[in-house]
């Protein structure tokens, strides 16, 4: 096994962390030190109890042998890391609370809030400046360490760790985009699953004929994941964009293309609705029958498939899908923050239940591949997936040297960027408002330049829909909101 030092800065998370810590005790080919740092010191106990107790509860899934610990000091958390994890909060659900609600104000509505948008240029005036201090010690501690970023907003944080340290060695992970091939997954299932008749009626978009050789089967053509028949990893798709406005252009199976498939079931799926919509109909209902449709309408739009959740992408083109706050029909509902508290509070009783006998955490896999990624740039093992990383001419007409979301091989000490080519004309205007957008808010932070951040907010599409006066007093009142937790020249 190759023996290797890993730093995980926000070492308290009850989210990645748990995910992690499974991945890594149940795979073969890693062993070695964990380092645990988070601010919250009690957060990053709790973790390592949680992680004994995987440990002691699950010795039949235990293939690797690693040491956990605290670590409250972030220079001896980083000191000689082979890899560093970065997974954080910044700061608290009640600052979430103000990125996402009190832009409603204004008549702004935010399905996530973390990425763009008055809620994500929000977190991002508490977040880059964390991400500016980690850059820097990761150059003072571990400079030649791998560094895999999962906190929003990505580009952002991607953006800032290579403005402060260009020679970094990192990457940005998201799950979002394995969705939606697993979707293109579970549509060709349904095509395959057909008669030759059956499969000419499905590319001629005859919802009749399908409908009727499906229900042969005893299936719905509404409940596509008893179609799979294959998996995400055994499609080949070219990956495009940014994070959470991710595209992919190209998607075969055997030879298949994928996404004619997907053009013909959109048209399918548009039919079958059409008397599954009415005015009778909870709205609740509506949003089960629609889901998806953020992707759907973007397809046919651009002819590309939009690789995120509706709830991602809707926040890039909210003229089409935010204007309102009763969005339902849409497939997707706002999230609420309390919600999201109410889930926090949930995990935080599961971790510290790890420290009574009442409960036996059990390892489960999962979909992340982070741990995967560590293998192979430990030349362990292939692996061809989808990163963030900055832009080095692998997306041709995006923003140079913005975080974009692309595939990368990954070998020995090495995560190379694959060739995506241009998106269509339609897809990279869509994309390039975003992509300078981020890159030049984090330019404005190292400037220090409240002005320019100003500006960038104010011409992002949500905000842009207010007016400018209105822009600029939301972007004054956010700052004061959060006062507790900004730099001093913000305020």
């Amino acid at each position: 096994m190759k023996k290797l030092t890993v730093a995980y800065i926000g070492g308290g998370s009850k989210g990645w962390a748990h995910n992690y810590f499974a991945d890594l005790l149940s795979q073969d080919k890693l062993e070695g030190d964990l380092r645990l740092y988070d601010i919250d010191v009690p957060a990053a106990q709790r973790n390592k109890n949680f992680f004994d107790k995987l440990v002691k509860h699950n010795p039949a899934k235990i293939k690797s042998k690693w040491t956990c610990a605290v670590v409250s000091d972030i220079d001896k958390a980083l000191a000689g890391a082979d890899f560093v994890i970065i997974s954080i909060l910044p700061y608290t659900l009640d600052n979430m609370h103000v990125d996402v609600h009190y832009p409603e104000k204004y008549g702004i509505w935010q399905s996530v809030g973390d990425t763009v948008g008055a809620g994500g240029y929000s977190r991002a005036l508490r977040t880059i400046p964390a991400y500016i201090h980690f850059a820097k010690k990761i150059r003072e501690n571990c400079p030649n360490a791998w560094v895999i970023n999962y906190t929003n907003p990505m580009a952002m944080c991607m953006n800032t760790l290579y403005r402060e340290f260009p020679d970094i060695k990192a990457f940005g992970c998201c799950h979002e985009v394995f969705g939606t091939k697993t979707l293109l997954c579970r549509i060709a299932g349904m095509y395959l699953s057909l008669s030759e008749s059956g499969k000419a009626a499905f590319k001629a978009s005859d919802l009749k004929a399908v409908k009727a050789e499906v229900s042969a089967q005893g299936k719905s053509f509404t409940r596509l994941k008893k179609f799979q028949q294959f998996g995400r990893d055994d499609i080949t798709a070219n990956v495009q964009g940014i994070n959470h406005f991710t595209w992919i252009n190209k998607a075969e199976y055997n030879g298949m293309d994928l996404l004619e498939l997907y053009g013909a079931f959109i048209k399918m799926f548009r039919e079958n609705n059409e008397n599954r919509m009415g005015s009778l109909v909870p709205a609740f209902v509506k949003r089960i029958r629609n889901n998806q449709n953020v992707k759907y309408t973007l397809f046919e739009q651009t002819g590309v498939a939009a690789a995120a959740g509706d709830r991602h992408l809707a926040e890039f083109v909210p003229d089409q899908f935010l204007a309102q706050a009763h969005i339902w029909h849409e497939g997707f509902g706002l999230t609420p923050v309390w919600l999201r508290k109410l889930f926090n509070g949930f995990r935080r009783f599961t971790t510290a239940l790890a420290d009574t006998p009442l409960y036996n955490p059990r390892i489960k896999g999962t979909d992340e591949e982070g741990v995967d990624q560590m293998t192979a740039i430990c030349g362990l093992r292939e692996l061809t997936t989808n990163v963030n990383m900055p832009n080095r001419g692998q997306q041709g007409n995006i923003v140079m040297n913005a975080a974009v979301e692309t595939d990368a091989v990954f070998s020995l000490d090495s995560v190379a960027a694959l060739d995506a080519g241009d998106m269509t004309p339609e897809s990279a205007a869509l994309v390039n408002i975003h992509a300078q957008n981020q890159l030049d808010f984090v330019e404005a932070y190292f400037q220090r330049d409240v002005d320019a951040l100003e500006e960038v907010f104010c011409r992002d599409p949500q905000v842009a829909r207010i007016g400018r006066e209105n822009g600029k007093k939301l972007f004054a009142e956010m700052r004061a909101m959060n006062r507790e937790c900004l730099e001093d020249f913000l305020l």
